[in-house]
């Protein structure tokens, strides 16, 4: 069994797509009803962030030379002691493991700018400057989800009436992002519309 290799329903996937395609293009038409616009070109870069993001991370883990010629980068910038080496991987069934790629990413954005600019085959993963923005907007807005994927995944789950008020707190939270616009990226703003 172990030569199983995991296939995605494909209905189900067409129907995942279609399902967030509606849910953004409503948030969409939402935020430009309250004058908060992107521009398509801040679309594609949003979109072609996580996957750079997740392809580089991949591709480290995948290669245990690659991942040794990026640890030592690391080790020359950060020195010996220092105790995170890697970057994290993204893992589609792990709800947070998005978070930590891109925090991973950010921590170490000066090494893997130095790791995508050094290796020929690596570029295609490097970030443009407004996507290592976005990335620092992001993180803050993803440790709301991130929180909240913790306190779900211990063994102890809580019960129905704690997680009400949870759900609620993180509706308020996702009002404040969308809310905040004048200091926020559009694209934060939108996607925090899109959650709610």
């Amino acid at each position: 069994m172990s030569g199983v290799v995991n296939k995605v329903d494909e209905a189900k996937e067409a129907h995942d797509c279609a399902v967030v395609g509606s849910v953004c293009q409503q948030a969409i038409a939402t935020a430009k009803a309250a004058n908060i616009t992107m521009t398509s070109l801040a679309e594609c870069e949003a979109l072609g962030m996580f996957p750079k993001i997740a392809g580089l991370a991949c591709k480290l883990h995948d290669s245990a030379t690659l991942q040794e010629k990026f640890k030592r980068i690391v080790m020359f910038k950060c020195g010996e002691d220092t105790h995170k080496r890697h970057l994290d991987h993204r893992v589609p069934t792990r709800w947070n493991s998005d978070f930590a790629c891109l925090s991973a990413h950010l921590f170490f954005k000066d090494e893997v700018k130095i790791f995508t600019t050094s290796e020929n085959k690596m570029s295609d993963y490097a970030l443009m400057e407004s996507q290592w923005e976005l990335a620092k907007y992001l993180v803050p807005v993803l440790e709301i989800f991130n929180d909240l994927t913790m306190v779900f995944s211990q063994a102890k789950v809580p019960l129905i009436y704690e997680v009400v008020p949870m759900l609620e707190g993180l509706k308020h939270a996702l009002d404040r992002v969308y809310n905040a616009c004048d200091d926020l990226l559009p694209v934060i703003c939108i996607a925090a519309k899109a959650a709610l």
